[in-house]
């Protein structure tokens, strides 16, 4: 069925979870495989923001440090991308073979350099003593539907265009699903997801987001591999308070801890001195920080925080 954006993401969000977020070229391989033979044409949830961002191309990274030329400021009014300069400052020029160097590194399995201290700054600077070369700092107005931060872009050549109120996106399918700007109005098919981790901006105990979880969800979230530890870090990003409950107990009878509802998992990343090798009080529940590492810490199950559910148990 075809839709506007708006009745496509209000559709999805009546009965799934939101508009398809892409966070990497491995999402929209998947996305690929799935619709490849049921349209031309999809809006995702990619639309037109407020202000002008920066990001990293490589996805999900922060942009926490600037090195900018005198004369240059972060401000942003139209979509740019960043280069350095033979001593190792930023400039900003409109974007041109930027993407081309882009698709580059990434067909190396790579992608351009992120720089996030003054130490990586002058080690990528002794690189480009003779020439100005690109980094992977980019700016556009872009924002996901479903909140995520994900930097992730797939253009199609000379988008976006900006013109005729084009500020929502689709996916081209039969074009090795590359994304054009279209107008909000138009009518296109759409794809839907349904989050298997939610984040839950609210501040409970961590029993209140048990029942919280288990009454509209599932359950709070297991992370039993790396895979889903990523999946979580990438969710607290977006959390408001300092760290975010997970569904992690603690024995204080048999000292030792493990997730709700499941067999134990082996897998462990507890920041250190946390975790097994320390001895908690009673009522100890696991909680993952929502910044830095994003490893896990023991608390008091009285303290109230965000907390993520999950819709399948993981």
């Amino acid at each position: 069925q075809s839709k506007s954006y708006s009745e496509a993401k209000t559709y999805c969000r009546q009965r799934y979870t939101d508009l398809a977020t892409v966070e990497s070229l491995a999402d929209m391989n998947t996305l690929l495989d799935l619709f490849l033979t049921t349209g031309d044409t999809a809006w995702i949830g990619l639309e037109i923001g407020n202000q002008f961002n920066w990001h990293w191309s490589r996805a999900d990274e922060n942009t926490d440090y600037f090195n900018w030329e005198k004369e240059e400021t972060q401000t942003l009014n139209s979509e740019k991308c960043a280069a350095m300069s033979q001593n190792g400052s930023c400039s900003t020029v409109f974007a041109k073979s930027w993407r081309q160097a882009q698709s580059h590194c990434r067909s190396l399995s790579s992608d351009l350099v992120s720089i996030h201290s003054a130490e990586e700054n002058a080690a990528d600077s002794l690189l480009s003593r003779s020439q100005t070369v690109w980094i992977g700092l980019f700016g556009d107005p872009w924002k996901w539907s479903s909140g995520s931060n994900s930097s992730f872009r797939l253009w199609k050549p000379n988008q976006p265009n900006y013109v005729n109120s084009q500020q929502c996106v689709v996916t081209e399918l039969k074009d090795g699903g590359k994304w054009n700007n279209r107008n909000c109005n138009a009518k296109f098919s759409f794809i839907c997801q349904k989050e298997k981790l939610i984040l839950i901006k609210k501040n409970l105990t961590w029993i209140e987001a048990l029942t919280y979880c288990q009454k509209h969800h599932v359950d709070l979230v297991l992370i039993d591999s790396k895979d889903t530890q990523d999946k979580v870090a990438a969710k607290v990003k977006n959390a408001t308070s300092q760290y975010v409950w997970l569904g992690l107990c603690y024995s204080c009878t048999f000292k030792f801890w493990f997730w709700i509802g499941t067999t134990p998992s082996c897998y462990q990343n507890w920041m250190p001195g946390q975790g097994p090798e320390m001895v908690y009080e009673c009522g100890t529940r696991g909680a993952v920080e929502a910044t830095g590492r994003q490893q896990w810490t023991g608390l008091a199950e009285t303290e109230e925080m965000n907390f993520i559910c999950s819709e399948n148990g993981g």
